[in-house]
């Protein structure tokens, strides 16, 4: 169920607990978590066909703010499925959830009921009991939703509209018909003195504008799907090929991850034997001085199949320079990148150097002062490894940093 108020609802309600509450009752567990879901629609339904009326709402906003943020629900199925005692906590819970189930329903509580349980064949009093726990776990994830959006009373009526009209199908098929709300002359009076009521009148004919709005549907779905399935392509291909290009850089030869703490005792999470702790020996070792030879190769940076976009698995070796680059102000770097010698010499020569930018850039944000960094793109020159051979060529695509300054 896609409807933002069901689904923390629903998280409440795993397995276990619909087969434990299934077995309290000695119905089958199917029909009780259908019935579940029946009973909360029915409850939406009929809370938005009250939006209208501020009396009603006021209520219902009144219970909902004041309901617990977390709540047991092993202790609430016990307390509602059988006679023990409850706590006081439980009691003045399932109190206030049997308010909330009335001022749904209003004196056609009955009938609804009725209409739940014969929706699924369950007796009149299995119905009762899982509307009373719909109820009030629902009460309860509508306060923690009002309070974590802070919604209004209004813009709780307008949620509730809003979601009662993706789950009509979830209703008993005796109410999937329109539900009549009070004039707004009348929408002032007292909830049970116009009780809502279910036409039994079947849903009038979808005017000129619904027609133009489900046509538009119908047309966007094949569109839809196609982009979905396009992206879910690209995405495994970009996967498929960021694990090769991984294997290739040798990220599976990395060791153990450790902790090394930096100077301002800062916390880095980094493989013994990747860039990062390299670099930082490097840094830290002063008989290590700065020449022009010496550059350390990125181990987990990569980018998008002949682009200068960084791919999110770049992100986090990227964050642990910029973090030692931080620790060490002194420290000065240049980036370089390099490819293979197929192709184009000048298209691999400014790829190489936009993919250096764009390393640069990264750090920048990530709040490197710019005058502590330099880049460059040398193209095929410098390789590292043979490039008559593919996992050769596959090592001089690669992106490096020298320490200018230390």
């Amino acid at each position: 169920m896609a409807a933002s108020v069901f689904s923390p609802l629903y998280n409440l309600l795993d397995s276990c607990s619909i087969n434990e509450i299934a077995g309290r009752l000695g119905e089958p567990g199917q029909a009780v978590s259908r019935r579940l879901e029946s009973s909360t629609a029915s409850l939406i339904s009929c809370l938005a066909a009250r939006s209208s009326d501020p009396h009603s709402m006021s209520q219902i906003f009144d219970l909902v703010t004041h309901a617990p943020t977390e709540i047991n629900v092993s202790n609430l199925t016990s307390a509602v499925l059988s006679s023990g005692e409850a706590s006081a906590f439980t009691s003045s819970l399932l109190d206030s959830g049997k308010k909330f189930l009335s001022l749904a329903f209003g004196t056609n509580e009955s009938s609804i009921l009725d209409a739940i349980g014969r929706s699924a064949g369950l007796r009149r009093s299995s119905a009762t009991s899982l509307a009373g726990i719909a109820a009030t776990l629902l009460m309860t994830a509508l306060g923690r939703l009002v309070r974590s959006d802070r919604l209004t009373q209004g813009q709780l009526g307008s949620k509730l509209v809003y979601e009662s009209a993706g789950i009509q199908n979830l209703l008993p098929a005796e109410m999937q018909y329109r539900f009549e709300r009070p004039a707004p002359a009348e929408a002032s009076s007292d909830l049970n003195s116009r009780p809502l009521s279910i036409s039994t009148l079947p849903e009038p004919r979808p005017s000129l504008r619904a027609w133009l709005w489900i046509l538009g549907v119908l047309l966007l779905v094949p569109l839809l799907l196609w982009l979905f399935n396009r992206e879910h392509v690209r995405q495994v291909s970009q996967a498929t090929q960021a694990a090769t290009e991984r294997s290739r850089l040798g990220a599976a030869d990395l060791g153990e991850v450790v902790v090394r703490t930096l100077p301002g005792n800062v916390d880095l999470n980094i493989p013994q034997l990747g860039v990062e702790s390299r670099l930082l020996a490097f840094i830290g070792d002063p008989s290590k001085n700065v020449d022009e030879v010496t550059w350390f190769d990125f181990d987990r940076v990569l980018f998008n199949t002949d682009s200068a976009q960084l791919r999110p698995e770049s992100q986090e070796q990227l964050r642990n320079i910029a973090a030692i680059l931080t620790a060490y102000p002194d420290v000065h770097i240049k980036i370089g990148g390099y490819t293979d010698n197929t192709g184009d010499s000048q298209s691999n020569l400014k790829l190489s150097h936009d993919r250096a930018d764009g390393v640069v850039a990264k750090l920048i944000r990530l709040g490197i002062e710019p005058d502590r960094l330099e880049s460059q793109g040398y193209g095929d020159e410098h390789p590292v490894a043979d490039n008559s051979t593919e996992e050769g060529r596959a090592g001089n695509w690669r992106i490096s940093k020298h320490v200018a300054q230390k």
